[in-house]
């Protein structure tokens, strides 16, 4: 038997504590039929945060996570990595591939192909399938010098020249914070990451907690 989920928000402006007669009154829903469901309670620590890998298994794909904060004092915070609108994809380039530079923190399309054309500063760059392993990261732009080029931040890149394996998925990093008693539901335009190789050990979602630890109630639905 298939899970089905509902997610109803209303909506009322009233001038009466009770919200009775209402002035203005919204409802819309949004259905969906999941393929795959996972329920958890987890308990949200305060450092290190409580991480949720939501691949390789049983999910390949997210349409939303809802997290509930239990607590009746600490507020949560939701930190996670998405999709932006547009072409996230970057293919390899071939032939000489794409160069990743140590001392200059970049990585550079050698074919001057134009394949950071859709990338900005303040952009991730996720990829997990490098020659080398050491750039199998999900690494910050601080820089876009051209449409070839890019700087990377945090996780400098390994020395690797001619890398014709490589390619990278356009993110942005994203927080919500979840008051105390609060739910947060976040789209399903997560980036979801199914493979596990070397040094590349990618967290799609962590869950950190303000001043005391507080337990969550965490609900997944994709295919």
């Amino acid at each position: 038997m298939a899970d089905y989920a509902k997610i109803i928000l209303n909506t009322l402006l009233s001038e009466s504590s009770d919200y009775s007669d209402p002035r203005m009154q919204l409802r819309t829903s949004q259905s969906l039929t999941p393929s795959a469901f996972s329920s958890q309670k987890i308990t949200a620590l305060t450092s290190g945060s409580t991480l949720l890998d939501v691949s390789p298994t049983p999910f390949s794909s997210i349409d939303a996570v809802i997290v509930q904060n239990l607590d009746t004092t600490n507020f949560v915070t939701i930190n996670y990595f998405a999709l932006p609108s547009g072409t996230t994809a970057i293919s390899n380039p071939g032939g000489s591939g794409f160069t990743f530079s140590a001392s200059a923190k970049t990585i550079t399309d050698n074919t001057s192909g134009s394949k950071f054309a859709n990338v900005a500063a303040g952009h991730y760059l996720h990829c997990n399938n490098a020659s080398n392993s050491g750039n199998r990261h999900n690494v910050l732009v601080t820089e876009k010098v051209s449409a070839h080029q890019v700087k990377v931040g945090n996780g400098t890149p390994t020395d690797s020249s001619n890398d014709t394996s490589a390619t990278f998925t356009i993110n942005n990093y994203n927080q919500q914070r979840v008051s105390a008693g609060g739910i947060a539901v976040i789209p399903g335009n997560l980036l979801v990451d199914t493979v596990s190789v070397g040094s590349n050990s990618f967290t799609e979602m962590s869950i950190l907690a303000d001043t005391s630890s507080c337990s969550c109630n965490v609900i997944i639905f994709g295919s």
